[in-house]
């Protein structure tokens, strides 16, 4: 970051004294610029190092001159410059680039770089209240950037996580989308934007499909339990979708698309400021699939408006205020018979206050969320559901405060906070007591103590609920330096998830299933330990290797089963902490980079089951549901230099055939696994073409399973999906800063 910002700031600085190239060109010399591959922008700050005799005579010595590129990445041609030397070109996110004289000047001087989407040690913000180097995180960490991001042509943040090794997508109830990291998934899984929570979560509303990648940067995701930062619901492992933050200079951003399915989708981005900057993100898409259902469901359609703005200004030079706000409104409809159509409307908003202020070796850090979601479902004929029937409206709510203090003190990076919430939520006809409500303090510390090659990491989180007592999820870590191109990172962490609203206080009669949910309030928090341990290899520049192995066991399941009837006859299925589960299993990923081209594998192998006790009490195993031994993804991304702009990427993903367990209705709190069958393999090939023709305008054709592989037993739309699209960068006059 350091060397980031003097490179950025090099050129105003050293231009203003004359140091770099002379305003008016001199006899003898030409311009040369440096732009992006990738997007055709300049790309500023550019160190730009003319070598005679040839790549590495004088290179990194330390009375070697060098250019500095401008704001529109320009640079002037020395006229000491001639054949027989190398002009060598390097940029903080980029890759490095060598060329002969022949071939500069066969270029006419426009050196084009290519973007570094594997950056040796990049910034993570999900596993600490502060940004951290990766090399200083001992959880294994998946993050996918914004090019990554634009080339998956995902509409939603399911869509793009699905086809990552070790991640899979399952239905929610009765329609959306729900994650499983390394087999364990639904609530177990907690959903951030920007750091805060998703909204639904207390309603058990999941629905990985509304998420919205408009303006998305990065998407994190932890694989494994994260309960001494986050607390409950954190026990699977962690996503976060982080978006852009405002940038100095107005701009204007916009992108629209069009493809099968009924997809259509609009988004437009305003970003400006000085002192003062905010960028304001504004999305629409809708599709003729509803996520959870399969193609072949008939009449369904899905559509998501959704808001984001953020404001960051900095005041007396010691204070950084940030205020974030989102609004979202989903409407869903799906055919429950010949006859009815099922409708869901999801509406929500949340807000976040915050301030940062240096104190000392540290800085302290407060805020104030609140969060609102609100959940309807009706069944109706035809397209649109009765007007005015909102009695039935679920709501949840959420107010947050939070402070925490980071602070550097000699080999130590310490962060400490507490957390108060008060939380609540109204759900007629489903809770004894129509509504509830909590309030939860907690408490959490962490360290990084730095020793030469050795980073050793240790946390805990102690939370307290009013509902269900108290709980402490520890984690500690140690990531080893093995010269300068090895490290191994180990940890070991306790999750936990407490038992929802629902599970606690669920009253809900369905007369016409023949049945009713009822919770139980002596319900038990759910715990994991994991285990894991991987290495991180760079044999050369631009390769990277990675391995880790994982065990996860799970005490205390929460799972609906049968416990008896009702006097009228009606059967009762009732939460309880029936079973145990086992996950474990490894990942291989390797990338490289080279000469525009980027390269990327990975593979997992998951061993995900479940331990209970049969009909004669002994202890049994069973194969968790939809659960794929074998998930791998390939790909690979090349920039073409001429024309500039032009990227191409190729992915092709597998999941494994998986077990499909059916539970049988009497057996005995969900324990008794009925009949078995099968979900096919899915092999799919993505492709994705976009060209940046100029002017900040970006071309973009894609398709998804080219070649419409539709295996047997899958509850998710699996068909081939064509797109097309355009987008405007940086429109009235902040192009550079876009790009």
């Amino acid at each position: 970051m350091r060397r980031r910002g003097l490179a950025a700031a090099l050129p105003a600085v050293l231009g203003c004294a004359g140091m770099l190239w002379p305003a008016p060109a001199a006899v003898g010399q030409q311009p040369g610029r440096t732009y992006d591959l990738a997007s055709g922008a300049p790309v500023a700050g550019a160190e730009v190092r003319w070598v005679p005799g040839g790549r590495g005579s004088v290179t990194g010595s330390p009375n070697h001159r060098f250019l500095v590129t401008g704001p529109d990445g320009e640079f002037m041609v020395r006229p000491a410059w001639g054949p027989g030397g190398m002009v060598e070109v390097s940029a903080p996110g980029y890759l490095a680039r060598a060329l002969t004289w022949a071939d500069a000047g066969a270029a006419a001087w426009r050196i084009g770089l290519a973007p570094n989407p594997h950056p040796l040690d990049e910034l993570v913000v999900t596993a600490g209240t502060r940004p951290r180097r990766r090399s200083e995180v001992a959880v294994p960490i998946e993050i996918l950037t914004s090019a990554e991001i634009v080339s998956a042509g995902a509409a939603s943040a399911d869509r793009l996580l699905e086809e990552l090794p070790g991640l899979q997508t399952t239905r929610a109830a009765p329609v959306g989308s729900n994650l499983l990291i390394r087999g364990i998934g639904g609530a177990r899984v907690l959903v951030l934007l920007d750091g805060r929570p998703a909204g639904g979560a207390l309603l058990e509303n999941r629905d990985l499909s509304r998420m919205s990648l408009a303006a998305a940067e990065r998407v994190e995701v932890v694989k494994g339990p994260l309960s001494s930062l986050y607390g409950s619901d954190a026990l699977a492992g962690v996503v976060n979708v982080i978006t852009r933050g405002p940038a100095p200079g107005f701009g204007v951003d916009a992108r629209v698309v069009t493809g099968t399915a009924g997809r259509r989708g609009a988004e437009a981005s305003v970003n400006g400021g000085g002192s003062l900057r905010y960028r304001i993100t504004g999305s629409w898409r809708q599709e003729d699939r509803v996520p959870g259902l399969p193609a072949e469901s008939g009449d369904a359609f899905a559509r998501v408006w959704d808001l984001r703005s953020r404001l960051h200004a900095d005041v007396a030079g010691r204070w950084s205020l940030r205020a974030d706000f989102s609004y979202l409104r989903e409407r869903q409809r799906w055919p429950v018979d010949r006859n009815f159509s099922g409708f869901n409307d999801n509406t929500g908003y949340s807000g976040w206050i915050e301030g940062r202020r240096r104190t000392g070796p540290g800085e302290w850090t407060s805020g104030v969320f609140l969060q609102e979601h609100t959940h309807l479902y009706r069944s109706a004929p035809g397209d649109a559901p009765i007007a005015g029937n909102r009695d039935a409206t679920q709501r949840e709510r959420v107010l947050l405060a939070k402070s925490a203090f980071s602070a550097t003190v000699g080999r130590h990076h310490f962060d400490a906070g507490a957390e108060a919430a008060h939380r609540g939520i109204r759900s007629p006809g489903k809770l004894v007591e129509e509504r509830v409500s909590d309030r939860q303090l907690a408490i959490f510390a962490q360290d990084a103590w730095m020793l030469g090659g050795t980073v050793v990491s240790a946390g805990a989180r102690l939370t307290w609920n009013s509902r269900w007592g108290s709980d402490l999820a520890p984690a500690a870590g140690l990531v080893q330096r093995v010269g300068e191109r090895l490290r191994v990172r180990v940890s070991l962490a306790r999750g936990f998830r407490a038992p929802s609203f629902k599970e606690l206080a669920w009253k809900f009669v369905n007369l016409g299933g023949g049945y009713v949910l009822e919770g139980f309030p002596d319900l038990e928090a759910e715990h994991s330990w994991n285990l894991s341990g991987g290495i991180e290899w760079h044999p050369r520049p631009g390769v990277r290797a990675d391995a880790e192995i994982f065990s996860n066991r799970i005490a205390n399941l929460i799972e609906p089963g049968f416990v008896g009837h009702t006097p009228s006859g009606l059967l009762v299925y009732s939460p309880r902490n029936v079973a145990e589960a086992v996950t474990r299993g490894f990942d291989l990923r390797v990338r490289a980079v080279a000469d525009g081209t980027a390269f990327s594998a990975g593979y997992s192998f998951l061993d995900a089951h479940s331990i209970y006790l049969d009909a004669d009490s002994m202890p049994s195993r069973a194969p968790l549901d939809r659960r794929a031994r074998h998930t791998a993804r390939a790909g690979v991304s090349w920039i073409a230099e001429r024309p500039a702009g032009l990227r191409l990427d190729l992915t092709g993903h597998l999941t494994g055939s998986a077990p499909i367990i059916r539970v049988a209705g009497d057996g005995g709190a969900g324990t008794e696994a009925g009949t078995q069958e099968r979900q096919d393999r899915l092999t799919a090939l993505d492709v994705q073409a976009t060209w940046g023709v100029g002017g900040g305008v970006e071309l973009g054709i894609g398709a998804d399973n080219l070649f419409d592989a539709r295996p047997e037993g899958w509850r998710n739309t699996v068909e081939r999906r064509l797109r097309a699209s355009v987008a405007v960068r940086g429109l009235f006059g902040a192009r550079a800063a876009a790009g």
